[in-house]
């Protein structure tokens, strides 16, 4: 009887088999159809698809049907026609979609696929190449290139169980995860030992090569011929739990590289080329991805990725957005108002998950990000607290304008963070900053920061107003945030279907905030009195300092104060500032909470100037002029304010985030003698002037500090105490008015005019 059973399956397979069909796809009409999908609608279970050369403008769907898709190479062998039969998603969606139960007798095999944008799953596309849901199916001797997803640029795999047989995977970009592949949600992949696959060059906001995720996951074993390293990193691969905590299970067996791992400084420009070798500014990369997936991430021997100005997009020059950083990477551009990241509207900007961090950013402005998932314009995250110690990321010389996100534009946690001159303007969104600690180390230092006419974006599913700079922490020591020379002014938070909201800054849990020499100002949030503030100070055994500022003009209340209970009250203390409405303008409904208001308190208008480049500058009938501490002692006051005039005048500080100059224009230093006869001629000058100057002998190792107008530092010019003049040439800066000094202790400052 079994035998007999044997047989008639033997039989049923034969005849299946002998009845099988191929479709023949000419795009000249003379096949049986000239479209792919035409021959899947209407093949049957074991038929064969067979595509002749071409271009193939279109997205297929198996739709459900055991067959073989295939171009010539399948009956040739010959892979000529990998490169010459092309499947080509028209920027349309998904260009393969196997998503409905096809098993392990499914075959693609011997195209190249390119030009997908991924399918729609909830609110983000995936599988920009190949899409692969519910389906086990074999791909063979594919090129799947030149697609992009928000996940699984070049594949997405879902509750599936591919086979991947000689499939290169390059070129292919994911908005957020897994540039060349991702897989998810109980899901295997097995890489044939035979035709051996290859993965490189593909980018994403993390996972650049290959991503694994979420529940269920088991251990994966990939095995290629050609990597884009031999030794990758987070930046190359990652697999996290459902929590985001990394779990280092994907084991790479490869034998060749595509890159020699660069251990140097790397230089990039707009109109540079990836064929170069990018060790000067003479011979630069094209594409920061290329810069940062070729060089070293080494501790003890930082490196920095140096940006040419000019515009970097997806459009002028293939730059692709996001950007995952790497460890010990500084990305430094030439001039933050013309080294330009622009998004296009059509992503965010910079990812860092689970690497290496310590690095700097500096002279760049970023231009039409368009966030509206979950991702955020700028993230640098840790998901594991304990992952790395003794952290820190710098911020230095950055402009955001015009983005629009639907959450966080920047979003940092756990780790040190120092920003300086950096400046959000006309941007939408839930928040402009988030910081959030969960290390007792961690602290924050913001000085010279502007946050202007920002607006929340207006989304069916955000109901929450939040402020525009948000600080948290879940520890129970609080964490030190320094936020000094801040300008935050004319945001708006429109939402009406939020109790308690806030327009400015919002400091919750286990954060000791101190404000000095800050601006807020005309900032809008809804609700009543009691329902909303610019400031909302919800810390939990914290402590508020707010020195030498102006909080004014905000709606509907300046301050407000809460936090759960008398176990851990909060304490805020104010001196030598003015707040709109006085002591009684710090609401505070809880009564075990501490409002210290003390000595050179105002309420009164501050008179700002309300026009030109800097609206919130004191005019001269202010009282807020040298209305500031007059000790500042342990304040570490900026030599500068937020406009690049001096900080302290005449020994004196005033209220705000701006500082009002002599109308002399005769700086009183504290030892006048040491003026050293500094000036400089011709004053305006072009391109170049002669500084002059009377330096004693016995003052060793000086220098001249140029700054601009922001008070940001822009060159330096070495000198010799012997000699009494140095010429200063300004042929790559713009016009305008620049500051220069001594490096040296009560030092002059002076202004000089660049006009060209």
């Amino acid at each position: 009887m079994r035998n007999k059973l044997i047989l008639l399956f033997v039989l049923i397979f034969a005849n299946s088999w002998l009845q099988s069909v191929t479709y023949h796809i000419k795009q000249d009409g003379t096949g049986n159809f000239t479209t792919i999908q035409e021959g899947i609608n209407a093949s049957s279970n074991s038929d064969t698809v067979l595509v002749y050369t071409g271009t193939y403008f279109e997205n297929i769907d198996f739709i459900g049907k055991n067959i073989t898709v295939a171009s010539l190479f399948l009956t040739t062998n010959d892979e000529s026609y990998i490169s010459q039969t092309i499947i080509d998603g028209n920027g349309n969606g998904s260009v393969v979609s196997i998503i409905s139960g096809e098993d392990e007798t499914t075959l693609l095999c011997g195209f190249t696929i390119q030009n997908g944008t991924g399918t729609l799953y909830v609110q983000d596309f995936y599988g920009g190449g190949i899409y692969c849901l519910n389906s086990s199916p074999i791909i063979r001797k594919c090129l799947i290139k030149g697609n992009s997803a928000n996940g699984g640029g070049g594949i997405y795999i879902k509750y599936s169980h591919p086979t991947l047989k000689g499939v290169t995977i390059t070129d292919n970009h994911a908005f957020s995860v897994g540039g060349g592949i991702y897989i998810t949600h109980d899901s295997t992949i097995s890489f044939d030992t035979d035709e051996l696959c290859n993965i490189y060059l593909n980018y994403g906001r993390w996972g650049c090569e290959f991503s694994k995720s979420w529940i269920l996951m088991e251990p994966v074993t990939v095995i290629v011929d050609t990597f884009t390293v031999l030794e990758p990193d987070y930046y190359f691969i990652s697999s996290t739990n459902q929590y985001g905590v990394q779990q280092n299970d994907v084991t790479l067996f490869v034998q060749n590289a595509k890159l020699e791992p660069v251990n140097a400084d790397l230089y990039v420009s707009p109109q540079g080329s990836n064929n170069n070798i990018g060790l000067t500014s003479d011979d630069p990369l094209q594409t920061i991805n290329y810069a940062y997936s070729s060089i070293v991430s080494d501790s003890l021997n930082p490196h920095t990725i140096h940006l040419a100005d000019g515009v970097y997009s997806k459009s002028l020059n293939d730059q692709k957005f996001p950007l995952n950083l790497r460890g010990y990477v500084s990305l430094i551009g030439e001039s933050m108002e013309n080294t330009i990241f622009d998004a296009e509207g059509e992503s965010s900007f910079i990812c860092a998950q689970d690497n290496d961090f310590n690095f700097e950013i500096r002279n760049i402005n970023f231009v039409n990000g368009y966030v509206i998932d979950s991702n955020y314009g700028i993230s640098i995250i840790i998901q594991n607290p304990n992952f790395f110690d003794n952290r820190f990321i710098n911020f230095e010389n950055l402009i955001f304008e015009n983005n629009i996100y639907e959450s966080y534009f920047l979003s940092v946690a756990d780790m040190n963070i120092n920003m300086k001159n950096v400046y959000f303007l006309n941007n939408q969104g839930g928040s402009q900053i988030r910081f959030w600690f969960t290390n007792d180390y961690e602290t924050a230092s913001i000085e010279n920061m502007v946050i202007k006419d920002c607006s929340q974006y207006t989304h069916p599913d955000i109901f929450s107003a939040t402020p525009v700079f948000l600080f948290g922490a879940t520890d129970d020591d609080p964490y030190q945030v320094t936020m000094k020379n801040v300008l935050i002014a004319d945001n708006e938070d429109m939402t009406t279907e939020w109790t308690l909201s806030c327009s400015a800054i919002s400091a919750n849990f286990s954060i000791n905030l101190d404000l000095i020499n800050c601006t807020i100002g005309n900032n809008f949030t809804p609700g009543s009195t009691g329902e909303g503030a610019a400031i909302f100070a919800g810390g939990v055994g914290s402590t508020f300092n707010i020195v030498n500022s102006i909080i004014y003009g905000n709606l509907p209340d300046q301050v407000y104060l809460m936090n759960d209970g008398p176990e851990e009250p909060l304490t805020i203390n104010i001196y030598n500032s003015l707040i709109e409405g006085g002591e009684p303008g710090v609401f505070n409904p809880s009564s075990w909470n501490t409002v210290n208001w003390l000595e050179g308190n105002l309420d009164t208008d501050p008179l700002w100037i309300g026009t030109g480049e800097y609206p919130y500058m004191l005019s001269d009938e202010s009282p807020c002029i040298n209305a500031g501490t007059p000790d500042t002692t342990g304040l570490n006051l900026p030599e500068f304010d937020l406009a690049g005039n001096p900080r302290i005048v005449n020994g004196i500080v005033d209220m705000g985030a701006y500082e009002c100059q002599d109308t002399s224009g005769v700086y009183n230093y504290e030892l006048k003698v040491n003026d050293y006869e500094l000036n400089n001629y011709p004053n305006p000058f072009n391109p170049v002037t002669t500084i002059s100057y009377n330096l004693p002998y016995d003052v060793e190792d000086a220098i001249i500090e140029i700054y601009n107008i922001r008070g940001q530092l822009i060159d330096k010019i070495e000198i010799n105490s012997e000699l009494s003049l140095v010429s200063w040439y300004a042929e790559r800066f713009s016009s305008g008015i620049y500051l220069y000094k001594f490096n040296i202790a009560n030092s002059p400052v002076k202004k000089m005019i660049l006009i060209k």
